[in-house]
């Protein structure tokens, strides 16, 4: 009888290589070699992005496969086999970790994985979860990896809003070396196929996003929403290099999914990610660099807001809030300032826009020149004729705002995995099709 047999992975890259995505690709190709059947992609879920011993984006996976119950020991000594084998591990900061599920994913690791998006989850809690939902936790090092791999099968993937992303890797000769990908063609990719993908480039710099950059095995990344939307896609570019193989991942990158969750700045700590609505409480203030930082009144308390230079029109519009506004902000806090939060922020939102009222001296009733005070409560004087109004004050005039009621979002090139592009469709995509979609990874095995 079959089964479904989940496997969660996480933290086998670290700064000197190394990729859990592809620690997850090399085990669904494996397991799919000897003959078991997927029951849907691999995930990739990307977790809490304030977690300050992450490695880059936070990814933990998983992978799902119908297994007969006398062959789990055998599927068990593969993935742990495969992990050790593809771990890049550093001094400190990688704790691999692999976790096992027999059967349907209960509340509790759901409810578990939810919480990992936007909060900072202990050891000990791990713990506890993994022995409510009946899951199996194998840490080959140090323990931290278990948060991840417990997370990376709880995710709700495969009921909440989810995009994709195909990815190649390199071989092994490359790896180091600068990645070699027709810039031309990803353009080109781009202009055709640019409502199906996001993240393809970055429209103000013209700067290339679908490869990265360091050390790890990744030779491109194109994320969209449909299985057939990135395979159409990747298709399209032209790499100048070998790729050893291709994976397609179901993945909540592009979701939103860690802001999800609605804060006070009561009770708002280091490390958390969400959303906080209130009024802008004083005029925000730019920094060297052009960084902006300005303070926001939900009536639970204050908490200061930054955002950085690059975040471009985000940064803009900052710069041009009064206090009064009405704003929603979305982002995640790093650490304290003058014993409060500060909330790196991704999203703002404008909600409310008070008037931006200036006082100027009225014009003269006789020559039409303007007035000047001649001091606190003497009145105003024409400069020119010399007229004198002993009672008259400055008149207030409306000033037009830059900023109007709508969300401001940073640039492609700096916004994390899980941002939601501008404008997307909330497509759900059914769980049929995986192994047609995954045949393309025999043409480069």
């Amino acid at each position: 009888m079959l089964t479904e047999f989940h496997i969660g992975i996480d933290d086998t890259d670290s700064d000197k290589g190394g990729c859990t995505t592809y620690t997850a690709t090399v085990l669904f190709q494996e397991l799919l070699g000897r003959g078991f059947k997927p029951s849907d992609f691999p995930w990739l879920v990307r977790l809490n992005p304030n977690i300050p011993w992450k490695t880059r984006g936070n990814g933990a996976l998983a992978v799902h496969f119908l297994v007969e119950g006398g062959r789990i020991e055998e599927v068990q000594r593969v993935a742990l086999d495969v992990v050790e084998k593809t771990t890049v591990a550093a001094p400190r900061g990688t704790d691999p970790a692999v976790a096992f599920l027999e059967g349907q994913v209960p509340t509790a690791l759901r409810e578990y994985s939810t919480r990992a998006l936007h909060d900072v989850l202990s050891i000990r809690e791990a713990r506890m979860v993994a022995t409510r939902s009946g899951a199996e936790v194998h840490a080959l090092t140090g323990v931290r990896g278990m948060i991840g791999a417990l997370a990376a099968i709880g995710a709700h993937l495969d009921s909440v809003d989810h995009t994709f992303e195909i990815i190649a890797y390199r071989v092994r000769e490359n790896l180091g070396s600068p990645r070699r990908v027709d810039r031309e063609s990803v353009k080109l990719m781009n202009s055709k196929h640019g409502d199906g993908t996001f993240n393809n480039l970055d429209p103000e710099s013209g700067r290339i996003l679908v490869s990265p950059h360091g050390l790890d095995p990744v030779l491109l990344g194109i994320r969209g929403y449909s299985p057939q939307n990135v395979l159409d896609a990747f298709n399209m570019v032209q790499l100048q290099e070998k790729v050893e193989r291709v994976m397609i991942f179901r993945t909540n990158q592009g979701t939103d999914a860690h802001l999800g969750t609605r804060r006070s700045a009561v009770d708002l700590k280091p490390h958390q990610s969400g959303t906080i609505s209130g009024r802008v409480d004083d005029v925000p203030r730019v920094l060297r660099g052009g960084h902006v930082i300005f303070c926001l009144n939900d009536d639970s308390g204050l908490i200061d807001c930054a955002v950085y230079r690059p975040a471009g029109s985000l940064a803009m519009a900052a710069r041009d809030l009064l206090p009064g506004d009405k704003v929603r902000v979305c982002g995640g806090v790093r650490g304290l300032r003058r014993g409060r939060p500060t909330l790196n922020v991704e999203k703002l939102e404008v909600l409310h826009l008070v008037d931006k009222i200036e006082y100027s001296n009225p014009l003269c009733g006789k020559c039409g020149a303007r007035c000047e005070s001649m001091g606190q409560g003497q009145g105003l004087r024409c400069k020119k004729c010399g007229q004198r109004n002993d009672s008259a004050t400055k008149i207030e005039l409306r000033q037009q705002r830059r900023i109007q009621p709508r969300v401001y979002c940073p640039p492609p090139r700096t916004r994390r995995h899980l941002a939601m592009p501008d404008s997307r469709p909330r497509i759900f995509q059914s769980l049929e099709g995986v192994e047609e979609f995954q045949v393309l990874a025999e043409d480069y095995s």
